[in-house]
């Protein structure tokens, strides 16, 4: 009866006998040990450490009768659990390597170089692709009639989209994005950028020796972090609103600076704004809901806001900020008219 869907759950530690135990479980409801040997054919001696295993990796129950019954847990509270439990190793596993790496991550391959504009749009299609939470994107005209289907599909997934384009007066946008999206046009020479859940990024850079496109490719966060504090006060700042439109309940960010701008307008218009705060309070990973009560920014020094859970207030910087108490990896806020 076994499928092979359920043979994906030795990656959890399960072995063989376990995922038939479960996937019976699971599939035709509560059991006791003798019908799951029969509908198994696993062996009555080994039935019962079979039991303990599973639930003690979380993935059944059982009642508290002498003749006791076997429930599964459902999927989606194992996926949620181990998905939290990853995020947080991972989290604490990076740090960890960052801190006690005895070689200089300068000799990595998180740098590229990309040439010509059919590889430059290529990435950026890629990263766009990709995106999960955030994408910050300024660029030209005609290339963001190029970027536009990829970047509409990406709408339909609710991520939280700040678009600048580059255009002269003569030109019109007719495209029209769905989904959480700022969109700002600018005049001039097109810088372009984009930075994928502050995880990845592109930007175009000066070749006086060639015409075509060329742009570095990175992943460094220090890098990244300059080119986010870039963007934000060279362009973005002086960018002209072309459209601000939210069509979700939950609006996601991985970048302080944009949490704070969206924050700030929310507050101004009266609204409460629960969240759900993944951050480091020091060198460890914390989980945090609560609601954010107001914003701090100093241009190039500050941008915080501060969360309120239970009696407690905390500030909030990002991801490389030394100076808050929390340092913010990612964010979800609710509003919440009053």
């Amino acid at each position: 009866m076994q499928e092979k869907i359920f043979e994906g759950l030795s990656k959890f530690g399960l072995s063989n006998y376990e995922i038939r135990i479960y996937e019976i479980l699971i599939l035709k409801g509560p059991m006791t040990s003798t019908n799951v040997v029969k509908e198994t054919g696993i062996p009555q001696p080994r039935v019962y450490d079979l039991f303990g295993s599973l639930e003690r990796k979380g993935f059944i129950e059982s009642s508290f009768e002498k003749r006791k019954t076997y429930k599964a847990i459902p999927v989606s509270t194992i996926m949620e659990r181990e998905k939290k439990w990853l995020d947080s190793y991972s989290f604490n596993l990076e740090h960890f390597v960052q801190n006690k790496r005895s070689f200089s991550q300068n000799n990595g391959s998180f740098l590229s170089l990309l040439e010509g504009k059919d590889k430059v749009t290529e990435k950026m299609i890629s990263l766009i692709t990709h995106t999960e939470d955030e994408l910050i994107l300024s660029t030209s005209f005609e290339r963001f009639g190029e970027l536009y289907p990829y970047i509409q599909e990406l709408s339909t997934r609710n991520v939280t989209m700040c678009i600048i384009i580059f255009k002269e007066q003569r030109q019109r946008l007719n495209q029209i994005i769905q989904g959480n999206c700022f969109v700002r046009t600018m005049s001039g020479k097109p810088v372009d950028i984009l930075i994928s859940d502050r995880k990845s990024c592109t930007m175009n850079i000066e070749a006086k020796e060639k015409e075509e496109d060329v742009a570095l490719y990175f992943e460094e966060d220090n890098f990244i972090h300059v080119i986010s504090y870039y963007f934000n006060q060279s362009l973005w700042k002086y960018a002209t609103i072309f459209s601000d439109q939210i069509n979700d309940k939950c609006i996601r960010f991985r970048t302080i600076w944009l949490a704070c701008d969206i924050i700030e307008y929310f507050l101004n218009s009266g609204v409460k704004l629960n969240s759900q705060l993944e951050c480091y309070y020091k060198d460890d990973y914390r989980e945090l809901e609560g609601e954010i009560v107001r914003v701090e920014k100093i241009p190039f020094v500050r941008n915080t806001f501060f969360i309120r859970t239970g009696n407690e207030e905390f500030s909030v910087g990002g991801k490389t900020s030394s100076i808050e108490k929390l340092r913010m990896l990612y964010l979800k806020i609710k509003p919440e008219l009053l």
